[in-house]
């Protein structure tokens, strides 16, 4: 059974544990939980309550009630929006109780940390996000575009099928070669090359590569 880590989300490595196992088995009683996973039956209740309270778990009305664990992919969307509202409150203390810093530019490598770095920034958008962005990467981060096109103007190009989800903010008018690049209120830039697990790129808070994103997406027309 692969282990899983759920514990830098707010859930206990007995809740972890459960969740795995609920994985594994499927639908499930609390006693079959506990034995699958090897603890003691309270346990596995008090864990399984904790998953159903987080939103990881459903329990199914009955005697004896059945748990059935929330898709991986729902509970990371899940997880991923929560991660962005809490940074989200943190960059603005920060902002109110910090003065402007220096510029910088860092890199991040990998489909999945250039997800979350994209859930993130265009989560906390306020104003205006533009860019082209493969379609895979859009589906991944579906969660942080919903959010910011509640206050924010959203002009997204797609390089690939357009999610159905998104059909109301974007456009597939980029051809698949083009890289992802995103300008998110004129002043953070992402851009990202490569596909899969061989992604790599860079996050931006300088106005000169700003500049750059702008001018590559106006040469798109």
């Amino acid at each position: 059974m692969a282990s899983l880590d759920l514990t830098p989300f707010g859930f206990t490595a007995t809740e972890s544990r459960v969740y795995a196992t609920l994985l594994h088995l499927g639908p499930a009683t609390g006693y079959a939980v506990a034995r699958a996973a090897r603890i003691a039956r309270a346990n596995a209740y008090g864990a399984l309550d904790g998953l159903v309270t987080r939103g990881a778990a459903t329990k199914a009305p009955g005697r004896p009630a059945h748990y059935r664990p929330t898709d991986p992919q729902a509970l990371l969307a899940r997880l991923a929006a929560q991660q962005g509202e809490v940074l989200e409150r943190l960059s603005r203390a920060l902002q109110d109780a910090s003065r402007p810093g220096e510029p910088e530019t860092r890199t991040v490598d990998g489909a999945r940390p250039l997800a979350n770095l994209i859930l993130q920034v265009v989560a906390r958008a306020e104003r205006r996000v533009t860019g082209v962005i493969a379609s895979d990467l859009l589906r991944a981060t579906l969660p942080a575009w919903r959010r910011a096109a509640e206050r924010a103007t959203l002009e997204l190009r797609v390089t690939g099928e357009v999610p159905p989800e998104a059909t109301s903010f974007a456009a597939a008018l980029v051809d698949e070669g083009f890289p992802t690049v995103l300008l998110i209120d004129e002043r953070q830039t992402v851009a990202v090359t490569g596909m899969g697990s061989e992604r790599t790129g860079i996050w931006s808070s300088h106005p000169a590569v700003a500049a750059l994103a702008h001018a590559a997406l106006g040469a798109l027309g």
